[in-house]
């Protein structure tokens, strides 16, 4: 997390930038120097361009589709003037060109993307006969920006909700502005789908389940104001495709929702309900909304691109053919920019029979889209859009959610609890970490006194809101260390975290458990105290992703144009902007393990301050391309080394080198991609491959670094 608060210096002619940075290590506020251009780094390594035009059936198909709409209109007897909005790296202008347009006009209101369009479009020799403005098209400005209005439309404005770009009022104001009365538009017409699932493994992301006991017993109930919120109606972007199969019930056929039809001149209307009446195919509950689009690029129909997830894709069995060697779930292409989403019902609807019927509310506004479903024929009035009454959605994360559902983890968690606060006559617990159910219930467990660090407002009031309905009498809150006086400390028995901090992004981050340790330990003798978890472990993995990697991988060409400028403005930029290690959620971009995971790092909590550094070789013992590095923290709760006092953010099954990796479903692990590859790229020999990698270690800087580097047995190490 980030506050930029700029400053800047003149030194002689250069200047500099200084960013407020938030350390989620130490918690504490740095200044940072920074290039002047960091913010416009930024915005060019993460603007997405890259991810779509890897995209080989979205490109395909939009050439496709020009040259089949130009040649009708030429055949037609008619003259072609395309405007090509949000036109990124020029590429559809290029084809639109290439197709036979007579005059191209594109814009582009990122102005370093203009730019490098403009350069693009000259390399490729359409410099001078593509208009380009960097402009928002909304204003665009007849007589002034473009000599007369187009009559082909080329547009790729579109997101996973297919309209939360704004896609209504820039196709609104194109019609009413910039295009004849007779424009044609690519794409022509986009239908959204919605099917009705179950899934208890989804619905972990939405909603607050009881916490039980290892012997079943209830300790924590969630109060009312947890079971009456209808949660936040905000899309949930998923790779649905990846969610395992034996995870959800779908309860209905795909079902078309909305249409939107791109061509048309009137006003596409920027609010809309549509009330269903739909059968299900099978008994269940009615939780949640899958939903995708698909998009009919030309005005036959000819060209469809679907967002579908593989079950429900109108073209598995062709994409099944042509992808022989993937898993199922992969065949259909991959793409980022373009996800599905999940929607959670507010009030779940149960349907026991196969066969019976409910109405499904469904509703869009310019941005968005949210659902509702009844037994009954609903009332007439619309639904409002629902929102968190209840603190749980619009404090945590997803991710978050799931994790306090998460079965198996908690029970290795309360397997330690239940054994600190049983071998103690009197347990006396400090929980650290934000939103610490676990710890609460160790109050319910039978420990003497349980304190709360929760330094966040809504975080605190929720958990004082379960405290109170579970009548929980020994708990008390802090929101910092600080208030803590010396007598509490004097009586504090253990220590304990999941550890969990809102400000963590990397699973490291939430090494913030050590920095409030040293705080505390400068207090309270470290022998005096159990401190769970005692240990954390960072390891590494390299793999080869299917797909992810293409999300920093150089275009080079795309269909039969030369994109290296825009790779190397990209490469300038992520230089500059991008972390060398990421958070992904892993579960969702499959990859194939290609040595078994190696430990980095080992960090001792009743020791946090000591500097490390070490290093050290993997080899690679199975097939494939190493294009990444997956990392992730165990934590050790127990000095007793069971596998149950182990709790990973990794992988949730033993890993096959060879194989694909299944990972937990509900943390984001760190992705290193590897740029540079082996210099044989036809090496098929694996054990002749080795990552060299280096960690070092400085905790109270909060600094962690990594090294990788990816060579032959027969080159020397650096």
């Amino acid at each position: 997390m980030q506050r930029v608060l700029r400053l800047t210096l003149q030194r002689t002619r250069l200047m500099a930038s200084f960013g407020q940075v938030i350390n989620p290590m130490t918690g504490e506020n740095t200044w940072q120097e920074r290039d002047e251009n960091y913010d416009y780094h930024q915005e060019v390594a993460n603007a997405g361009f890259g991810d779509m035009l890897h995209d080989w059936e979205r490109n395909q198909k939009y050439d496709a589709a020009l040259r089949k709409t130009i040649a009708a209109m030429r055949e037609a007897g008619r003259e072609v003037h395309v405007l090509d909005i949000g036109t990124g790296t020029g590429i559809l202008a290029m084809m639109a060109l290439r197709a036979g347009a007579d005059t191209v006009t594109a814009c582009e209101a990122f102005m370093p993307m203009a730019n490098c369009a403009q350069r693009i479009l000259n390399a490729n020799g359409y410099g001078d006969r593509v208009r380009l403005i960097r402009k928002r098209s909304t204003d665009i400005e007849m007589g002034v920006d473009m000599p007369h209005r187009a009559n082909l439309l080329v547009a790729e404005l579109l997101d996973t909700e297919l309209i939360g770009e704004g896609a209504i009022g820039i196709y609104n104001h194109a019609h009413n502005e910039l295009l004849t009365a007779d424009a044609l538009c690519i794409p022509a017409r986009a239908t959204c789908y919605a099917q009705a699932a179950q899934s208890a493994l989804a619905t972990q992301w939405n909603s607050l389940k009881m916490l039980a006991s290892l012997d079943g017993d209830i300790l924590l109930k969630p109060p009312a104001q947890l079971l009456q919120c209808s949660g936040e109606a905000a899309l949930h972007d998923v790779q649905l495709s990846q969610l395992p199969i034996d995870s959800f019930h779908v309860l209905t056929a795909p079902t078309p929702i909305f249409q939107f039809d791109f061509q048309r001149k009137q006003a596409r209307e920027q609010q809309r309900e549509n009330i269903l009446r739909l059968q299900i195919v099978r008994p269940g509950s009615v939780e949640l909304i899958f939903y995708w689009w698909q998009i009919e690029l030309d005005d036959r129909g000819e060209q469809l691109l679907s967002c579908a997830p593989y079950w429900a894709h109108p073209e598995l069995a062709q994409l099944q053919r042509s992808n022989s060697s993937k898993p199922l779930a992969n065949v259909v292409p991959w793409r980022d920019h373009w996800m599905q989403a999940i929607y959670y019902i507010p009030k779940p609807l149960q349907l026991h029979t196969a066969g019976e019927q409910f109405y499904l509310r469904c509703y869009h506004d310019e941005y968005s889209l949210w659902f509702d479903a009844h037994q009954t024929e609903p009332p007439s009035q619309p639904a409002r859009r629902h929102c968190c009454t209840c603190d749980l959605h619009m404090t945590y994360t997803r991710n978050r959610i799931g994790q306090l559902n998460q079965g198996t983890r908690n029970k290795r968690y309360l397997r330690y609890l239940e054994q600190a606060v049983h071998a103690k006559e009197s347990a006396h617990l400090l929980v650290l970490g934000d939103g610490c159910l676990l710890g609460l219930a160790s109050s319910a467990l039978g420990a003497g006194s349980v304190r709360c660090l929760e330094p966040h407002r809504f975080s605190r009031r929720l958990l004082g809101a379960i405290a109170k309905h579970n009548q929980l009498k020994n708990v008390s809150f802090v929101e910092s260390v600080q208030q803590l006086q010396p007598i509490e400390l004097a009586a504090i028995t253990h220590i304990f975290a999941e550890p969990y901090f809102l400000n963590s992004i990397l699973p490291w981050d939430n090494f913030y458990f050590g920095t409030l340790l040293l705080q505390l330990l400068e207090q309270i003798p470290a022998l005096s105290v159990q401190i769970s978890p005692c240990a954390a472990r960072i390891y590494a993995l390299p793999v080869e992703f299917l797909d992810l990697h293409k999300i920093r991988t150089p275009i080079g060409s795309c269909e039969g144009f030369d994109l290296r400028l825009f790779d190397d403005m990209v490469q300038r930029s992520a230089e500059q902007a991008v972390a060398l290690v990421e958070a992904q959620p892993l579960w969702e971009y499959p990859c194939r393990a290609l040595a078994q995971p190696q430990q980095l790092l080992n960090v001792n909590f009743d020791n946090f301050g000591e500097d490390k550094h070490s290093h050290g070789c993997l080899q690679l013992t199975a097939s494939g391309d190493c294009n990444g590095v997956a990392l992730w923290v165990d934590w050790q709760l127990a000095a007793d080394e069971s596998p149950r006092s182990i709790v990973s953010s990794g992988p949730s099954e033993t890993v096959v080198p060879g194989q694909l990796v299944k990972w937990d479903m509900f943390v984001r692990q760190g992705v290193h991609f590897i740029s540079q590859p082996t210099k044989d790229r036809r090496q098929t020999d694996a054990g002749k491959r080795q990552l060299d990698w280096s960690i070092n270690f400085k905790p109270r800087l909060g600094e962690l670094n990594f090294n990788f580097s990816l060579r032959s047995s027969s080159e020397k190490s650096e």
